[in-house]
C-alpha cells in the first residue's frame, strides 16, 4: 500500500474511531447507571425510605453528569495534546536530547535519527530520551510527518547496537509516514475520559498501601476509606477501562506489525529490527515504561509499556513478531555474534552527486517512493552525514549558529552580508566562517542541511523564530531579486517553523477541482525552472489535471506570497487527490527528459509542503 493509501486509511480508521467511542461511551455511561440503579435499590429496600421502581430522572442524571464529565475530559486531553509530539514528551517528562550536549549513547542515536530522516524526505524530528527508564521501548508522536518527535527510553539508547538502533527507527518512522502517529494521539485524547476516573482511583489505592506499609494494624486506617471508595470507583468504571483498552489493542496490534516490516524495507536488513526485538528476550529487558502517564501512550510504544494482566494486548507477542518479520532469523547465531556488543561504528566514505539526469518515467518512481524510504536512501543519508564537517554539523545543531548557516546558505555577496550585518551586528565573523563548510556542499545538498538546521531554530520561541524567517527573506531580497533556490528555501523554512505547524492537517477539499486555481500556481512555478521552453513544459504538466490551461501564469503573478498561500490551500487537499498534483509537477520538471538541481529542488519543496515525504530519490540515483 502506498503512502497516499496509507493516509486515506489512517483518516477512515479516524472515523471508525469516533463510532468505537461513542459505543464505549455508552457503555461506560451503563455501568455508572447500573451501578446507581442498584445502590438506589439497596437503600429503597432495606430503608423503605425511597420509592420503587428506579425512577427514570436518576438515570438521565447519571448518565448526564458522568456522560458530560467523560466528553469533558476527553475534551481537556485533546486541548492539551493540541502542540502534538512536544506535548506528548512533555507529559512523559522526558528529557529533549541536545546534539551539541550529549553522551556517545545519545549521539548514536541522534546519527540514526538523522540518517533516517534524510532518508524519508521529512524534516528530523526532536529526540526525547525517558532517562529514568532502564527498559528497551520508544515512540514517535505528532500530527503530521515533518512535526513529530521521538521519545526513546535510556535502556534502548544504551542496550541496543547501531543496527538494533536502526531497525527500532524503521520501525518508527514507518508510523510517522503510514499516518499512525497523528491517529495514536488523537486515540489518547478521546479515550482519556473513559479510563480517567478509573486511573485515578486506582492511583488512590497504590498510595493508600504505601502509606500504610510497615505500619502496625492499630496504626493503618488513616487512608483505608478513601482507598475503599477509590476501590468501588475503579470497579464500576471499570468498564470504561476495559472498552478503552480493547480499542486501542484493536487499532494497535496489526499497524506494529506492519511497522516492522516496513523497518526491513527502509533498512534492507532484517537483523536489525529482529535483532531489537530479540535483544529484549536475550538481555532479559524490561519493556515497562515507568514515566508519568506511560499508560496513557501504551498503545504508542515499541513494545508493550503497561502491564495488566485483564488488559487487552496491545502488541503482538516478541515472538511471534520475530517470526512474521524474518522467519530465517537464527537467534542462536545472532546472540552469540551479538555478544552484548554495543559500540558498533559504521565507517563510510564519499556522499555522491545528489542530482543525475532522470528520464523519463521519474513520476511514477517519485511518487511510488512517498513515504517509502528504501535502503539505498538510508544509504545515501549516512553518507551525507558523514561527509559533513564536525564544526558545521555542530553549528545545525545549535540555534544561533543554525540560523547563521542557513543565512550561509543564501548569502552570496556583500549586499546580503550588509543586510544580515545591519539586522545582527555582529555576526559577520562568524557567517564567513560558516560560509567556508557551507560552500562546498549547499549546491547539492541545499535542502538536507535545511532540514536538519530545522529542529534547533525551532526550539526558540515564536517571536523569534518569526524574525529569523523575515531577516532571511530581507536577505534574500537584498540584491532586488530572488532566486528559484532561494525561493525554495525560504518557502521550506518558513513552512516549518511558521506558528502551528504541528496542528493537524484538516482536509478542505476532496477533489481538485475545487482548488484548481492553485494548482495553476504551483504547476507554473515549476514550469519557470525549466527556463528554456518553459511553456511546453507547462503543457506536459497541465495535460496531467486536464483544466484546459493554455499558458502557464506571467512570472510577475507568481509572489511569494501568491504561491505561498496556493501551497497552503492544496495542504488541505485529501491525501488521494494530492499525487495528481505532484504528478503534474514531476512531469513539468522533466519535459526535456532529465531533471535539474533547481527542478528537483523545487518538486521536493512542493512535496513536502503537502506534506507528502520524498526521499532524496534522485539523489541515490
Amino acid at each position: 500500500m502506498d503512502f497516499f493509501a496509507q493516509q486515506d486509511e489512517a483518516r477512515r480508521r479516524s472515523r471508525w474511531l469516533v463510532a468505537w467511542y461513542a459505543a464505549a461511551l455508552l457503555f461506560a455511561v451503563a455501568s455508572y447507571c447500573l451501578a446507581a440503579a442498584l445502590g438506589y435499590y439497596a437503600l429503597a429496600r432495606f430503608t423503605g425510605a425511597l420509592p420503587l421502581p428506579v425512577p427514570l430522572e436518576l438515570y438521565l442524571w447519571v448518565g448526564g453528569t458522568v456522560g458530560g464529565f467523560i466528553l469533558a475530559v476527553s475534551a481537556y486531553r485533546m486541548w492539551q495534546l493540541g502542540d502534538g509530539g512536544p506535548a506528548v514528551a512533555e507529559l512523559l517528562g522526558a528529557r529533549y536530547v541536545e546534539p551539541g550536549r550529549c553522551t556517545p549513547a545519545e549521539r548514536r542515536l541522534v546519527n540514526v535519527v538523522e540518517e533516517m530522516s534524510i532518508a524519508s524526505g521529512i524534516a528530523v524530528p526532536p529526540v526525547y530520551l525517558l532517562d529514568h527508564d532502564d527498559a528497551i521501548n520508544a515512540l514517535v508522536a505528532g500530527f503530521s510527518p515533518h512535526e513529530a518527535v521521538i521519545v526513546v527510553t535510556r535502556g534502548a539508547a544504551q542496550k541496543l547496537s547501531r543496527d538494533e538502533l536502526q531497525g527500532l527507527m524503521g520501525h518508527e518512522f514507518s508510523h510517522i509516514l503510514n499516518g499512525d502517529m497523528a491517529l495514536n494521539v488523537r486515540l489518547v485524547g478521546l479515550l482519556a475520559g473513559l479510563t480517567w476516573m478509573a486511573d485515578y482511583a486506582e492511583r488512590v489505592i497504590y498510595e493508600a498501601a504505601w502509606l500504610n506499609r510497615g505500619l502496625a494494624r492499630e496504626e493503618r486506617g488513616g487512608a483505608v476509606l478513601p482507598a475503599l471508595l477509590a476501590g468501588l470507583i475503579a470497579l464500576v468504571g471499570f468498564p470504561g477501562t476495559f472498552a478503552a483498552d480493547f480499542i486501542k489493542a484493536a487499532i494497535s496490534r496489526q499497524r506494529e506489525m506492519l511497522a516492522d516490516s516496513a523497518s526491513i524495507q527502509f533498512t534492507r536488513n532484517p537483523d536489525g529490527i529482529a535483532g531489537a526485538l530479540d535483544s529484549i528476550l536475550a538481555l532479559r529487558a524490561n519493556t515497562m515504561v515507568r514515566a508519568l502517564h506511560g499508560e496513557l501512550f501504551s498503545h504508542m510504544f515499541f513494545a508493550p509499556a503497561v502491564l495488566r494482566w485483564w488488559s487487552w494486548p496491545t502488541h503482538p507477542p516478541i515472538l511471534e513478531r520475530i517470526a512474521r518479520v524474518h522467519p530465517r532469523f537464527r537467534r542462536d547465531e545472532y546472540r552469540e555474534r551479538r555478544h552484548g556488543t554495543r559500540t558498533e561504528v559504521a565507517v563510510l566514505d564519499g556522499s555522491g552527486s545528489v542530482v543525475k539526469n532522470l528520464k523519463l518515467g521519474a513520476a511514477p518512481q517519485l511518487l511510488a517512493s512517498v513515504g517509502r524510504p528504501a535502503a539505498e536512501h538510508v544509504d545515501h543519508a549516512k553518507r551525507l552525514l558523514e561527509r559533513l564537517p564536525s564544526r558545521l554539523r555542530e553549528a545545525l545543531h545549535r540555534a544561533d549558529e543554525a540560523e547563521l548557516a542557513m543565512f550561509a546558505l543564501a548569502a552570496t555577496g556583500e549586499a546580503e552580508l550588509a543586510v544580515i550585518e545591519a539586522k545582527r551586528p555582529g555576526v559577520r565573523a562568524k557567517l564567513l566562517d560558516l560560509q567556508v563548510y557551507v560552500g562546498g556542499l549547499k549546491r547539492e545538498h541545499m535542502l538536507a542541511l535545511a532540514e536538519l538546521a530545522v529542529p534547533a531554530i525551532k526550539e526558540q520561541r515564536q517571536s523569534v523564530r518569526d524574525a529569523f524567517v523575515a531577516d532571511l527573506g530581507a536577505l534574500m531580497e537584498a540584491d532586488r531579486r530572488m532566486t528559484l533556490r532561494e525561493f525554495v528555501l525560504l518557502t521550506l523554512l518558513r513552512q516549518r517553523l511558521r506558528e502551528g505547524a504541528g496542528q493537524p492537517i484538516r482536509t478542505q477539499f476532496r477533489r481538485i477541482e475545487e482548488v484548481a486555481a492553485d494548482a495553476h500556481v504551483v504547476v507554473s512555478l515549476v514550469a519557470l525552472a525549466a527556463e528554456q521552453g518553459s511553456e511546453a513544459a507547462f503543457r506536459n504538466g497541465a495535460a496531467v489535471l486536464d483544466f484546459g490551461w493554455q499558458a502557464p501564469l506571467a512570472r510577475e503573478q507568481l509572489s511569494t506570497a501568491t504561491v505561498g498561500q496556493s501551497l497552503e490551500r492544496l495542504r488541505h487537499l485529501s491525501p488521494f487527490a494530492k499525487p495528481a498534483i505532484l504528478k503534474a509537477c514531476v512531469e513539468t520538471a522533466a519535459a526535456d527528459g532529465s531533471f535539474r538541481l533547481a527542478e528537483a529542488e523545487l518538486v521536493r519543496m512542493v512535496a513536502a509542503t503537502l506534506d507528502c515525504p520524498v526521499p532524496p530519490v534522485l539523489a541515490a540515483a
